[in-house]
């Protein structure tokens, strides 16, 4: 439309005013300035590229595989790189790891745009700040996306699932991280429901503590479960970080009820040996019982029609 401007305006000043010259240099300079403003150079658009919103703020646990997402639309020729916030030298650049650490990688989603940094079994000195940039002869920074990996440090594990009268295993690992100077946790402490926990060897509860170099593991055995052990169970450092989970006791006519739908089995009841049965996940246990609701209301229905003729 500019060019279709200039031709009429130009071709009309050649024999007029100044006026008309003036007016001239001003379309050209509105086209210059449009042109930088839209990313466009003559009649050909090359739009800028830019980020799309993903999490800013991801936690993870110790021993977890964690993932930065970023996505980014007009990327066209130009090349994603990652790095850490403060460091020059960079981890990965297009699809290429440059990291020496063996445990991170670039995963890139042709179909979304999306160039994830991932690291295997992260660890607390992993925890901080990361830039998505995207190679730019301008500044690096105005095309930069920021990242904030939270490292927890504390994980607690074991029985989810269990049969009444079997045995509850809880394991709670604490890792000293930078957060703390690296300073070693002195305790963990347990709780149960917001109430503190102590071993009771007359009924049957074992809390054992192991403290290592950088790290403490503290166990909660119950030796027989009952219905009074179900609910969330938290373990709690020194440090004052947590970690919780819910532990939740089956009796036998809901270990029964579950057990008519096979191979749909997807957690765990974990034995004292390790060794595990699947159990429903929420999920199948849902549609399991939408779907016996509906038998039983269709098995009801000739009765009703019956009385409803005879009444």
């Amino acid at each position: 439309m500019f060019r279709f401007c200039r031709r009429i305006v130009g071709s009309y000043c050649e024999s007029r005013s100044t006026f008309c010259l003036r007016l001239f240099g001003v379309l050209v300079a509105v086209q210059f300035i449009v042109s930088v403003a839209t990313g466009q150079r003559g009649d050909v658009a090359t739009p800028w590229p830019f980020f799309k919103p993903t999490p800013q703020n991801v936690t993870y646990r110790i021993g977890e595989r964690a993932v930065m997402k970023c996505r980014v639309a007009n990327l066209e020729s130009r090349t994603i790189t990652w790095r850490r916030h403060g460091q020059t030298h960079p981890l990965t650049i297009g699809e290429f790891t440059f990291a020496p650490d063996p445990r991170l990688s670039v995963d890139h989603d042709q179909k979304t745009d999306e160039w994830s940094l991932v690291i295997e079994d992260v660890r607390p000195d992993d925890e901080g700040s990361y830039l998505c940039q995207i190679t730019v002869k301008t500044d690096p920074n105005k095309y930069s996306y920021r990242i904030q990996l939270n490292v927890k440090t504390v994980r607690l594990t074991g029985t989810e699932y269990v049969e009444l009268g079997r045995p509850i295993r809880l394991l709670c690992n604490a890792s000293s991280g930078r957060r703390h100077d690296d300073q070693p946790y002195d305790h963990i402490a347990w709780y149960f429901e917001d109430r503190p926990v102590d071993a009771d060897v007359t009924s049957g509860l074992f809390i054992t503590t192991k403290f290592e170099t950088r790290s403490v593991q503290s166990t909660v055995v119950i030796a027989k479960s009952g219905a009074r052990h179900q609910g969330v169970y938290e373990c709690r450092t020194s440090g004052g970080d947590t970690d919780s989970m819910a532990v939740h006791v089956l009796d036998d006519f809901l270990i029964n009820q579950r057990k008519r739908n096979k191979g749909i089995f997807a957690d765990r009841i974990i034995g004292e040996d390790g060794s595990g049965r699947k159990m429903p996940t929420r999920a199948s246990t849902a549609a399991h019982d939408s779907a016996l609701s509906i038998w039983l209301q269709l098995s009801l229905l000739p009765s009703a029609i019956y009385r409803l003729i005879l009444f």
